[in-house]
């Protein structure tokens, strides 16, 4: 009855845990479909006003915006952003409300105060940054908007968006271009294409279509104002198969491709008038008289149209048709919109009356547009006109010294750490040289006491006394020596930490700095082994670790010392996991290694080996060395000097390394040993049970 009732109790408990997760679920995931479905329907009101704004004019779209806005409730940051970039667009649009532009630019901007949310809404950045450069730019603040396109630029490409910066060489060029720096206009249009071949996303219809065609026909546009034609004609026939092949991808866009059809089109009959080919000009400047409601900028495709059929017709002497056009030119609305307009009418006109014998009209319509010519000469000359090449060197060699400053406080930063370590080196050479001098000291007093031994049995005493008093001293020295020397250690390590606090280290400075943390901690754990007692030092403490990843280690912290006689080392492994004290035995691989680089002569190469055999791991070290000679063999694990040699490059050797080797692998139950290779060299084996 107890366990009846007791799963009676725990069931209900047990579901009300699952419904709450559930809803907690389910809350979690609406949230976020929400966020989904609020962004979707902005996107869509966004690009629905895009297309009718200018049917229902500018300030009623902006009206209408401002209305669903507030209908989202809480806008997200995202929100806010697209929100502020659409009304730049709509402001832009309409010459009388400038100023409201540059209000939406400011608080778009504003948006992007941390550099967190810069770099999470990157593109959303760089193009509010070009938007700031559109503003100073019409503001006639040259330097300071070239600045901000090259600012824009910068962070995009330190970002790794290589897309996004088309659109900056993309208004370098068309400032280029209006300030008729043909040339100069056209590679920058090609450095856009080249930026635009890294766009991801086969659904931006602004940067895959709009952008790439436009890119191919003002290129085209370009060589036709250099009066090249033949060139001309070869870019835009590349715009036309471009939009050949592409238009199937975008079918809501069928008004915006239509218009760029006709605009390549138009350009193309400029291109054959400018050749000569008369007939061709006409045909297909025909094509492109077709007025269009739904398409945006179609009465300025059809008064350009005219212009140029215009201009056609007087240089073939058809001066009726000629004629005709100008009287259909003259009724078009916007006619009179400008005095460039109204000029070049005047001077078509006034070609006509000559063709036509009316040689006093002519003369008089000449004149008047000459005069129109020069005012509006005077006018352009006063406009502020900047060079867009000398602008940019100008910047780039600013940003420039900017990181040759940054450089030189990165290498005096490095410089300091340096003369640190030296200081540490030096202070570390010097207590060895008083820790050796006082061990000379005591050598001799010990040899003086051995002689008094010899000489008399009566001093024994004294002599053991002395013995035992020297050694005493000879530990304290050694704990000394180690107690000093661990504030410097710990110095360059906690310095090591430091140095890179506030930047990225690059792959070489990282792997420099990680081998002075490992080596000082290394050197920190044998100081703290030397001030253990004596019974301690040489305890054995193992643990199931990787045996790769510490041979590994070794290798790291000696690739240096083998760069330094140009060594290749080729390190080969099995995943093994060994209980080993960790210490203790990375102390073993890195000593046979060193010996290794050691004895081997410049140019060598060293292999190490670990495999797993059967309950057993067997490390190999082979070198191309100088080889161990026949009667050294049975000495080199003893614990005495006899078989110490120097290396290849004049390397100091103690000889008491590989007997220290030896003690700390028996103390692992395993063995060492080694064998010559045939040719040279030596191979060293550490057999480890598993």
């Amino acid at each position: 009855m107890k366990k009846r009732f007791y799963r009676t109790i725990l069931m209900p408990r047990y579901m009300v845990v699952l419904l709450w997760l559930a809803v907690l679920c389910g809350l979690t995931a609406c949230e976020k479909s929400q966020d989904v479905v609020r962004e979707d329907r902005l996107k869509v009101w966004i690009d629905s006003l895009d297309r009718n704004s200018r049917k229902i004019g500018i300030k009623t779209s902006i009206v209408r915006l401002d209305s669903m806005m507030a209908t989202l409730g809480e806008q997200s940051l995202k929100d806010r952003i697209q929100y502020y970039k659409f009304m730049k667009v709509l402001c832009h649009r309409d010459s009388t409300l400038a100023k409201n532009a540059l209000m939406y630019t400011d608080s778009l901007l504003h948006l992007f105060s941390s550099v967190i949310i810069r770099e999470q809404y990157a593109t959303d950045y760089s193009k509010a940054l070009l938007l700031r450069g559109d503003d100073l730019f019409k503001q006639k603040e040259y330097y300071q908007a070239y600045r901000n396109y090259y600012h824009g630029k910068s962070f995009l490409t330190g970002l790794g968006e290589i897309c996004e910066c088309a659109r900056y060489s993309s208004r370098i060029a068309n400032i280029s271009f209006k300030e008729e720096n043909y040339y100069q206009a056209i590679e920058y249009w090609k450095q856009e294409l080249k930026e635009l071949a890294e766009c991801k996303d086969p659904a931006n219809f602004q940067l895959q279509f709009i952008e790439k065609q436009g890119s191919l026909r003002n290129i085209g546009i370009a060589y036709l104002r250099r009066n090249e034609p033949d060139i001309a004609l070869r870019y835009l026939k590349q715009a036309h198969d471009f939009i050949n092949k592409h238009e199937h991808e975008f079918p809501r866009e069928k008004n915006f491709i239509k218009f760029a059809r006709l605009g390549i089109i138009q350009n193309e009959a400029d291109a054959y008038g400018l050749k000569g080919d008369a007939k061709t000009a006409e045909k297909l400047i025909l094509s492109c008289l077709q007025h269009d409601s739904d398409i945006d900028w179609s009465l300025d495709m059809e008064q350009e149209s005219r212009q140029i059929l215009t201009k056609l017709y007087i240089d073939t002497k058809q001066y009726d048709k000629a004629e005709e056009q100008l009287r259909i030119l003259k009724s078009l609305p916007g006619a009179t919109a400008n005095a460039a307009t109204i000029s070049l009418h005047q001077k078509m006109q006034a070609s006509v009356l000559m063709g036509q014998g009316k040689f006093e009209e002519a003369g008089k319509l000449f004149v008047t547009s000459l005069e129109m010519d020069r005012v509006n000469k005077l006018k352009k000359n006063a406009e502020n006109k900047s060079d867009v090449g000398q602008l940019l060197q100008q910047i780039q060699r600013e940003r420039e010294i900017e990181l040759d400053a940054e450089k030189d406080a990165r290498r005096e930063l490095i410089l300091r750490f340096v003369i640190l370590i030296s200081i540490a080196l030096c202070i570390i050479v010097y207590l060895i040289w008083r820790s050796a001098k006082k061990s000379a000291a005591n050598l001799r007093a010990v040899t003086e006491l051995n002689k008094t031994i010899t000489q008399s049995n009566i001093v024994l005493q004294d002599t053991v006394n002395a013995l035992e008093q020297a050694e005493i001293e000879n530990e304290t020295v050694l704990k000394i020596v180690a107690h000093d020397l661990r504030n410097p250690i710990a110095a360059m390590i906690s310095a090591s930490n430091m140095l890179f606090w506030d930047e990225v280290p690059s792959d070489e400075q990282l792997e420099i700095v990680t081998a002075i943390q490992e080596s000082g901690e290394m050197a920190s754990e044998l100081i703290n082994q030397i001030l253990q007692s004596g019974a301690d030092r040489n305890t054995i403490t193992k643990t199931d670790v990787q045996l790769e990843e510490i041979v590994q280690s070794s290798i790291d912290m000696l690739t240096c010392k083998a760069h330094e006689k140009q060594q290749m080392l080729d390190y080969k492994f099995e995943e093994a996991t060994v209980p080993v004290d960790r210490e203790k035995i990375w102390r073993v691989f890195s000593n046979l290694l060193s010996n290794a680089i050691k004895f081997s002569p410049t140019g060598a190469t060293i292999w190490v080996y670990l495999k797993n055999q059967d309950s057993k791991v067997l490390l190999s070290v082979r070198d191309e060395g100088i080889g161990i000679p026949e009667y050294l063999r049975d000495q080199i694990f003893l614990n005495v000097n006899t078989a110490r040699r120097s290396g290849t490059a004049g390397e100091q050797s103690f000889g008491i390394g590989l007997s220290i080797c030896k003690q700390i692998v028996e103390a692992h139950g395993g063995r060492i040993w080694f064998e010559p290779v045939n040719g040279g060299g030596t191979t060293f084996f550490v057999e480890l049970p598993s």
